[in-house]
């Protein structure tokens, strides 16, 4: 029966593909019920059932009516192409403003897939093959796995800081999150400290095992929510393992601040990174790394310039201008002299100049500028402030992105800078006011994706949970 069987499949995938086109189910009840119980695994994949022919799965199961069997069919074949596509690209839209490249998978082989496993008798370990194979991957199937165990429990919430066996809505929390494997209402002081202490590590805050209201506020969100917010970066992160397959990607999250280089299965490199702060957000968006310049000159931003640098160029106009190693622009480029310029009469509304800070150690772009097309006027760049890295939380920019270590990842992008980046940091330093703004453009273009997913790994691949910086997580 299996024999023929393979045979049919393997016939009608030499058809071309046609709306309607299904692979036999309700004759091959072993295979209907793998397909069945994967469908009902589904949560553990970050996926839910119900997406998956749910009802007609039910009326199946409860012979039910009259059965349609062609429809039945098709209906089936569909949900297993579905299933079978989400579980290797992934199932839900990703939060981005902008997408320059409008990446799709090619997914046209997961039909094929389905029809060689069933020729096989390998139906069952299809997920296993098509889901990706890396380490923070099966992380997130770790963490989502411990909350799915205890999802439906019943937690109060937290309202004590007491930290001992008497805060009874805290241990369950524990428990419910997976801090601790067992319910164990006698835990000491120290034990339960210990296990502070690793939610506050899985929060990104600091581990000084005290209840401190932040703490309290992040155990306190429904277990649901953070499912939510598992299942969507577990998605996410599938489909770019699919791009990562084919070429080197950068992927910078916002909420963990944190960059990774990508390729095949590997991290290739990580980093911290600087966001934007609530106010002055960094825009979620896909594009590509065309070029890397060096020495970069600072366009200041009209609203940085008008709202921040004015006020303090007015109370002594060619000391700010001189010591930050700025020009004065008009509208067609031209540089002006300063003093030239009735800086009093200038305000927010009339501000007809443009502001450059000049290349340079002290540039607030730091030596290196990664460009890549944004309509926000964003970009990967240094910084000369790199105290800010040392933070937890690093929210403090107007809305670019700072790297730290930015110029090794530079040079992996474009060999060429090695012969600059080499230098000790005095000689970069002479270099930027010998050389100037030095342009590279990339052989290749390197898809970036900035995107805001408040669960996501660490540089040990740990999966944390991150602020909601600007409450996009509903």
């Amino acid at each position: 029966m299996k024999y023929w069987l393979a045979i049919w499949v393997l016939l009608l995938c030499l058809l071309p593909p046609a709306q309607g086109q299904s692979i036999p189910w309700l004759s091959d009840s072993a295979n209907r019920q793998i397909l069945c119980d994967e469908f009902a695994r589904a949560s553990l994949y970050g996926l839910d059932e119900h997406d998956y022919a749910y009802k007609t799965i039910i009326a199946i199961h409860a012979n039910v009516g009259r059965i349609d069997s062609a429809a039945i069919e098709r209906e089936l074949t569909n949900a297993a192409i579905a299933f079978y596509a989400d579980i290797a690209y992934g199932s839900v839209e990703n939060r981005v403003s902008y997408d320059g490249i409008s990446y799709q998978p090619r997914s046209t082989h997961v039909r094929d897939s389905i029809v060689a496993a069933i020729a096989e008798g390998r139906l069952a370990d299809l997920a296993g093959r098509l889901e990706p194979h890396n380490q923070v991957y099966a992380e997130f199937k770790k963490r989502l796995a411990l909350l799915e165990r205890h999802k439906n429990r019943l937690v109060p919430p937290i309202s004590s800081n007491l930290l001992d066996s008497t805060n009874r809505p805290l241990l369950e929390r524990f428990y419910q999150l997976g801090f601790t494997d067992t319910l164990d209402y006698a835990a000491d002081e120290d034990t339960l400290r210990n296990t502070l202490r690793i939610a506050q590590r899985t929060f990104e805050m600091m581990e000084d095992g005290k209840l401190r209201p932040g703490v309290l506020e992040e155990l306190n969100i429904p277990v649901e929510k953070r499912l939510y917010e598992l299942r969507h970066a577990l998605n996410t992160w599938r489909w770019l393992n699919s791009i990562q397959q084919e070429q080197k990607v950068i992927v910078v999250d916002i909420p963990a601040a944190n960059l990774f280089y990508l390729h095949k299965d590997s991290v290739l490199f990580y980093t911290r990174c600087i966001v934007g702060k609530a106010n002055t957000p960094t825009t979620p968006l896909i594009s590509q790394v065309h070029e890397v310049i060096l020495f970069p000159y600072w366009n200041v931003p009209h609203d940085i310039a008008v709202r921040e640098l004015l006020p303090a160029i007015k109370d002594a106009p060619l000391d700010y201008l001189e010591y930050g190693n700025y020009q004065v622009l008009d509208k067609t480029g031209k540089v002006l002299d300063p003093a030239t310029i009735k800086w009093q009469q200038l305000n927010k509304g009339n501000f007809p100049y443009r502001l450059r800070q000049l290349f340079g150690c002290d540039n607030s772009l730091g030596i290196i500028k990664l460009n890549f097309f944004s309509p926000y006027s964003t970009y990967l760049h240094d910084t000369p402030n790199k105290s800010y890295f040392l933070f937890n939380g690093r929210y403090f920019s107007h809305g670019c992105i700072r790297v730290e270590n930015i110029d090794s990842l530079a040079a992996m992008l474009e060999p060429g800078l090695h012969p600059f980046l080499e230098n000790a940091p005095a000689r970069v330093c002479e270099l930027a006011s010998d050389k100037g703004q030095l342009i590279f453009p990339l052989k290749q273009k390197v898809p970036l994706f900035i995107l805001y997913e408040v669960a996501w790994p660490d540089n040990k691949s740990e999966i944390r949970f991150y602020d909601d910086v600007y409450n996009k997580v509903k």
